[in-house]
């Protein structure tokens, strides 16, 4: 059986921890802001204008909240971490310094050739990530079609207030619900694209290897751009929960291509 190689990521405790707590506060503020959309529903303003004018300004804020949460997290907490992850990935490829927050058992390869280990780790992290989007799709498919189907009983129904349909509309189709799933459906198919691709030119004729070098960093350029056009930050609880299964899967691909 093969052996698991203990892993040190003092990158994701510096960088990714932030991440995720601003990630976990958008979603709150998000909800916070449906739920006070739904009972400014049950308020009469003409017999309660105090708690009406006041429920109002609440809501205002937390859109505001939740609008500057969110670019914080696109502008800055989500660059910030991968960018530091490229360092590392980059130091552990090339064998260079570039940071001295690195990783321990994080790439596990034995390719000797930067060229190689660039492939090899871009590889990896592609069979990772895509397992990983995987797992999380099935919370979001679900979450998805039941707000979706919240949305199609309350716009059907002739009986349904106005209100209700805008209240509806607005937490279905906002970036924490439909577009969520589809940016994470669309990243799941870049990182199976893209473990492809590599596992491919692993199988291939490496001798050529102005060819290898050329595909591997496209591929790696491929993985990368998806991730930041997604938007996404790939679940940590689930990447601890699935990583003992996926490291020994990792080991078996490894004997398989020769890495």
């Amino acid at each position: 059986m093969a052996s698991i190689t203990p892993r040190s990521d003092p990158i994701h405790g510096r960088y990714f921890v932030a991440l995720d707590k601003a990630n976990v506060w958008a979603d709150r503020v998000f909800y916070f802001t449906a739920l006070v959309s739904v009972v400014v529903l049950f308020v009469e303003r003409a017999e309660y204008p105090l708690l009406f004018n006041v429920l109002n300004v609440v809501f205002a804020f937390a859109v505001v909240a939740v609008f500057c949460i969110g670019l914080a997290v696109r502008l800055y907490w989500m660059p910030r971490a991968d960018e530091a992850r490229i360092q590392d990935f980059f130091a552990k490829a090339y064998d260079i310094p570039l940071t001295h927050i690195t990783t321990t058992g994080y790439y596990n390869n034995d390719a000797t050739d930067a060229v190689r280990r660039v492939a090899a780790q871009a590889l990896e992290n592609a069979f990772f990530s895509k397992n990983i989007a995987l797992t999380m799709l099935v919370l979001e498919r679900w979450r998805a079609f039941a707000y979706a189907a919240l949305w199609v009983f309350a716009a059907i129904n002739r009986t349904t207030d106005i209100g209700w349909i805008v209240a509806v509309s607005q937490i279905v189709f906002s970036e924490q619900i439909i577009s969520k799933w589809l940016r994470l459906e669309w990243l799941r198919q870049k990182f199976e694209a893209t473990y492809s691709t590599l596992y491919q030119l692993f199988l291939g004729d490496q001798k050529s290897s102005a060819n290898f070098r050329a595909r591997s960093v496209a591929a790696f350029v491929m993985y990368e751009s998806a991730k930041a056009n997604a938007a996404v930050t790939l679940s940590t609880k689930v990447f601890h929960r699935l990583n003992p299964t996926l490291t020994v899967e990792w080991e078996t691909i490894k004997q398989t291509l020769k890495i």
